[in-house]
């Protein structure tokens, strides 16, 4: 397997978490917005949940579009693949 090759699996495992994360913030959310709606909970519940959402669903974004640049990239770029996925598949 490539170094290209295994950057990929990495950073696609990364993101395949990071979309659970979102998937599980998502549910999370909705209970809270239930239980706001009948507790009559706090603003800063509600946004509190959307703002981990919202992290959570930019990371996935932006690692989406770097491994996509990494796919469309050669092998000879190694060492810019690496640092480009870096935040994903770690040093």
């Amino acid at each position: 397997m490539s170094l290209k090759d295994e950057l990929i699996r990495k950073a696609e495992a990364q993101l395949d978490a990071w979309e659970k994360e979102a998937d599980s913030l998502k549910a999370d959310a909705k209970a809270k917005e239930a239980d706001a709606r009948s507790q009559k909970a706090s603003a800063d519940l509600q946004e509190s949940a959307s703002d981990a959402l919202r992290s959570v669903q930019s990371k996935i974004d932006d690692g989406r579009q770097k491994l996509d640049e990494v796919k469309k990239s050669s092998e000879d770029n190694v060492d810019s693949l690496r640092k480009k996925l870096a935040d994903l598949v770690g040093p």
